[in-house]
């Protein structure tokens, strides 16, 4: 089967973050000409800065900018060399100052702290090794993971700091590598949430062949002797510990560091190491601001500045508490996190605080999960207890309002955050929705619903027709395994004199959460399958079903109360994903011009592209020859008579309504050489009684295609006629006769073929091979899903195995 184009993780992130920056809270141009840490200016205005990460505000220190104008002086602006050959004295004195901060422990500066990890993981890890990341662990540590992993050495993942998890991982690997190491942050930058580091001593003395990595970036400077960080002070550095740390962010300047206590790892790195010996030393300027802060790290100093951040975060936590603001970040770090819920309601929130003077950060799906998205802060030296009282004050009045305004209730935010929240007399947070001019009708079986009603809105929609949802009910019902069994759910909603102005259906099933995964990531997945069969799976809640495709929903956009019938939309879907016990939401299959696309992303859904459709228009002809004039293209008239129109002599054809139990069986064979061969869009295989219960609907056919030669059946195409459509839904093949007698191009024939004889206007042709179907004139149609996860970590994971081809 032909490739399909596939959903990439960045495109989320880019349709994510576009949209951010469309709303003026991400990807901001400031205007100052000049900057002390306290201000940015955006769009003519003065904003207080609570977004930088320079923690101790070392970055304004006049010490390391006379330090940084120094060695500039002094050296130039660069040194355009490998360290391999030459390490300028500037870089000696850094790192044996950064070494006296690591109480004598080597040091190796980096321009950054991506180049450190790139570097010190090339190095120390080894094939025989296990590297176990925890979820959220900085992206600049999980990147030359897959470099380490495409070199053989094998890479996990566990939920974040989920500590039994990671043990039970630890276990079971035990005996199978040489090494084992556990990658994390000192400190996470969403949640400024912090390592359970007595947990860690244990396992540590539990399994000798643990080693700990860590990325301690937003820990640097204000917290430890010397500034060292959060996770030198709680674990220090041993053979079996190494962390990588930054010059930036706390530091006050710009670089990286790597610090080892196992004199080998140190040499081997530092001989070579990777961009250490390919790339630029870090500038002389850069290099005067680090030595000048290196000092100061190794002076009283320092305490001094810890203290003073210590105060102000004791008064942000306090003002916090007081303010009674869903506050999920540790109170031990000077990263904040103020949960908003969806991405509508983070952006109006993020919106509304830039709008009253104060910078702040945007948190969003991929990062978090899409309804736990937030407003994400930092506290620096550079704020004032007044500014942080402006800024609780703000939020405490805006968050509500921003709720509010986009349709959420407080309450529910709230609780989403486990948050109880306190309502103020006379003056409640939480409106009820009350809308009498809409009747709702929900359903659980088409059964229940009339067949002229449904059949008026869905009949020449693929195979959702009345008719084609009972089939559809029977044949995911009263099944043996799990995934095989579908729960359905219907909605109509009408106006007060019974117009339907919505309608739409859903199903619950188990979805393989690579569903549009690339096939190299879901082959790789389906070898862990075979031992864990619902291994990277989510009860899902979708629109439509995985047993059809197409235009799903019914909508009356110009009715008054369109608007309305979509919120009542929302509250089903919101129900019946928590009845079912769902952790994903999808729905699909939208083209780029839908009404309600808009209104879905508003309401925290991620875009994601799905594979195409292809749908023929279809232009009647008598003849082969007939449709060969259609077709423009020589190239493309060339291949189908090569190989459909040529061989037609060869294949006995015959369209069948019944079948009997033996060819149910045969079909049923056929089409799961298809399902086996096809990881481009992967789901569970159907049951097996589906060709069975399809023969019971008069709506439903077989074109039945067999070599003369020796009645050989070689492939079956199920389709739904409609009345004004054919939609070839499954095919089946014997790819014994793939190449020989090119089967899939004579089926792929038939089908359009069929659709023609029938006299129908539209051919559905499906997903996937748009090359092939494009040469019978077919429109491709690119199609959109909207995506909302509980939680991001199957997503990551998946994301962690793109990697390997």
């Amino acid at each position: 089967m032909a490739k399909i184009n596939h959903n990439n993780y960045l495109d989320v992130v880019d349709n994510m973050w576009t949209s951010a920056k469309e709303k003026g809270i991400m990807h901001i141009n400031s205007e100052e000409q000049s900057f002390n840490g306290e201000k940015f200016r955006i769009k003519g205005r003065d904003l207080i800065n609570f977004g930088t990460c320079g923690y101790l505000a070392l970055e304004t220190h006049p010490d390391l900018i006379a330090g940084s104008i120094e060695l500039t002086k002094k050296f130039g602006t660069q040194l355009s060399m490998s360290r391999a050959y030459i390490r300028p004295t500037y870089i000696q004195e850094l790192e044996e100052l950064m070494s006296q901060v690591f109480d004598g422990n080597k040091v190796i500066c980096y321009t950054s702290t991506s180049n450190a990890h790139i570097s010190v993981i090339a190095t120390i890890i080894k094939p025989d090794d296990l590297i176990i990341l925890d979820q959220q662990v900085h992206f600049s540590v999980q990147f030359p993971c897959k470099n380490a992993k495409l070199l053989g050495t094998e890479v996990k993942m566990v939920r974040h700091s989920n500590y039994e998890m990671l043990e039970e991982m630890i276990r079971e690997n035990y005996n199978k590598y040489n090494r084992i190491w556990y990658m994390a942050d000192g400190v996470y930058s969403m949640h400024g949430d912090l390592p359970d580091t007595t947990i860690l001593k244990q396992l540590l003395d539990k399994y000798p062949k643990l080693h700990l990595y860590f990325d301690d970036a937003h820990g640097m400077g204000w917290a430890g002797k010397n500034g060292a960080g959060y996770i030198y002070e709680q674990l220090g550095v041993n053979e079996r510990i190494v962390i990588i740390s930054t010059l930036a962010k706390g530091f006050g300047c710009v670089g990286g560091t790597a610090i080892f206590a196992d004199s080998e790892m140190y040499r081997r790195t530092d001989i070579f190491g990777g961009p250490l010996s390919y790339s630029h030393p870090l500038s002389p300027a850069s290099a005067g601001a680090a030595i000048a802060s290196a000092k100061i790290h190794l002076s009283n100093d320092i305490y001094t500045y810890q203290a003073e951040l210590r105060d102000l975060m004791h008064y942000m936590n306090g003002c916090l508490k007081e303010k009674n603001l869903p506050n999920i970040s540790s109170p031990d770090s000077p990263i904040y996190f103020i949960g908003s819920g969806l991405n509508k309601v983070t952006r109006n929130f993020v919106h509304r605080i830039l709008q009253q003077g104060i910078y702040v950060n945007t948190a969003t799906f991929p990062v978090v999960p899409n309804d736990k998205s937030g407003l994400r802060f930092t506290l620096t030296r550079h704020n004032t207890k007044a500014d942080i009282e402006l800024l609780t004050d703000a939020m405490a009045y805006h968050l509500p309002k921003a709720i509010e305004e986009e349709g959420d209730r407080v309450e529910r935010v709230y609780q989403e955050f486990g948050f109880h929240l306190k309502k103020k007399a006379n003056n409640s947070l939480i409106k009820p929705i009350n809308n009498s001019n809409l009747v709702v009708e929900e359903y659980t079986s088409i059964h229940d619903i009339n067949p002229a009603d449904w059949d008026c809105m869905f009949q020449d929609r693929g195979n959702i027709s009345h008719s084609g949802m009972r089939a559809m009910e029977e044949i995911f019902s009263d099944n043996e395994k799990p995934e095989e069994n579908w729960s359905f759910h219907y909605i109509i909603v009408r106006d007060k004199a019974a117009k339907v102005i919505l309608a739409t259906f859903f199903t619950g099933a188990i979805y393989k959460d690579d569903i549009v995964a690339p096939e190299n990531v879901s082959k790789q997945i389906e070898e862990v399958r075979k031992t864990d069969p619902y291994y990277l799976c989510s009860k899902t809640l979708a629109m439509g079903s995985l047993f059809c495709e197409g235009d799903f929903i019914y909508q009356d956009t110009q009715h008054p109360e369109w608007r309305n019938s979509v919120n009542c939309l929302f509250d089903f879907v919101s129900k019946t994903k928590k009845e079912i016990k769902a952790t994903t939401v999808i729905f699909r299959d939208f083209e780029k011009e839908n009404i309600l696309t808009q209104i879905i992303e508003e309401e925290g859904f991620a875009k994601m592209r799905m594979p195409n459709t292809n749908v023929i228009q279809n232009p009647k002809w008598e003849t082969p020859d007939d449709l060969m004039t259609l077709i423009k293209s020589k190239k493309k008239r060339d291949n189908i008579k090569q190989y459909a129109i040529r061989n037609l002599d060869k294949f006995e054809i015959k369209i069948k309504n019944e079948i009997t139990d033996k060819e149910a069986i045969l079909y049923f064979n056929l089409f799961e050489n298809v399902k086996k061969a096809n990881y481009s869009y992967n789901f569970f295989q159907y049951p097996a009684k589906m060709p069975e219960i399809l023969s019971k609907y008069k709506e439903w056919e077989f074109i039945e295609i067999s070599l003369k030669e020796n009645n050989q059946l070689v492939a079956v195409v199920f389709s739904y006629v409609g009345d004004h459509h054919y939609c070839p839904l499954i095919v089946g093949l014997d790819y014994n006769y793939i190449d020989s007698h090119h089967v899939y191009k004579q089926a792929m024939f038939q089908m359009v073929k069929r659709g023609n004889d029938l006299n129908k206007k539209i051919t559905y042709l499906g997903l996937t091979a748009d090359f092939e179907k494009q040469k019978y004139l077919a429109l491709t149609i690119p199609t959109w899903a909207y995506l909302k996860v509980d939680e991001t970590y199957n997503l990551e994971l998946i994301e962690s195995y793109s990697n390997v081809g």
